[in-house]
């Protein structure tokens, strides 16, 4: 219409193409933002759930898991209460929903040290043919055990309160001695709960796991010291030691390997 001005015209004037092009550039970058805000809002809620889920169905795995950890890297006096939950990142109170004691934990993961020994034991005995190679192959290991877990065997063959209550620790350290008594008799003479009966029918069993027991300990407190300090060393030492037990004083001297 003849003296219309651009103010009264309600549609706008085209943009030139260099323009068209930047606007929508822009649009959608604007787009692209809104739409990566979106995905952002809708993740975060899936990530905080699931780690609400992780806690809730894995806290005492996961503490056991970190003690453990700490045992074997850091040492048995690193494990307090205060630093599993911290790298755990659960409160005491959560703890104790899992756990009774920072004992009972300790004794949980001494049930599984033992499970572990008994399974190493059992697959290099396997590969031993006489009884006496056996009882030999099962000293060497335990040696080997204590020097590369101390402070776990220290809490599988040490005093922690509470151990003879705990159900799991007593079947696992029960069932490796019965373990050596059958190997040593030949038969399921074992009773965890007639002391009496154990001890007048399964000496030679307390014996050679004394011996056992002896030996590692000693090795590990640096007691026996070695010329070349090889494990190959220490382990044809802990062979003679063994083999001597097994045979006594008087008897043959042991096979050479």
């Amino acid at each position: 219409m003849a003296g219309q001005t651009a103010r009264d015209n309600p549609c706008p004037p085209a943009l030139a193409p260099h323009a068209r092009r930047a606007v929508a550039r822009t649009r959608a970058r604007q787009m692209a933002t809104i739409k990566r805000e979106k995905q952002e809002t809708h993740k975060a809620p899936s990530r905080r759930a699931a780690r609400v889920s992780y806690h809730k169905g894995h806290v005492a795995e996961d503490l056991k898991t970190i003690a453990r950890r700490l045992i074997d890297s850091e040492g048995l006096d690193s494990v307090t209460l205060r630093r599993l939950c911290r790298e755990v990142g659960v409160t005491a109170a959560n703890f104790y929903n899992h756990y009774p004691s920072l004992e009972h934990l300790l004794l949980d993961i001494a049930a599984d040290g033992a499970a572990e020994l008994s399974t190493r034991t059992l697959r290099l005995m396997r590969r031993a043919k006489s009884r006496e190679e056996k009882l030999v192959e099962l000293a060497i290991e335990f040696v080997e055990f204590g020097l590369e877990f101390p402070d776990l065997f220290r809490i599988m063959y040490g005093q922690i309160n509470g151990s003879r209550d705990h159900a799991a620790f007593q079947l696992a350290m029960e069932g490796s001695f019965a373990q050596l008594v059958e190997l040593i008799y030949g038969a399921d003479l074992y009773r965890p709960n007639d002391v009496a009966w154990s001890h007048a029918q399964c000496p030679k069993a307390y014996a050679f796991f004394s011996f056992c027991y002896g030996a590692a300990r000693l090795v590990s407190m640096q007691l026996f010291t070695f010329p070349t300090g090889t494990k190959a060393e220490r382990q044809r030492f802990v062979r003679e030691l063994s083999w001597i037990f097994v045979k006594g004083l008087d008897g043959p001297a042991p096979p050479i390997n």
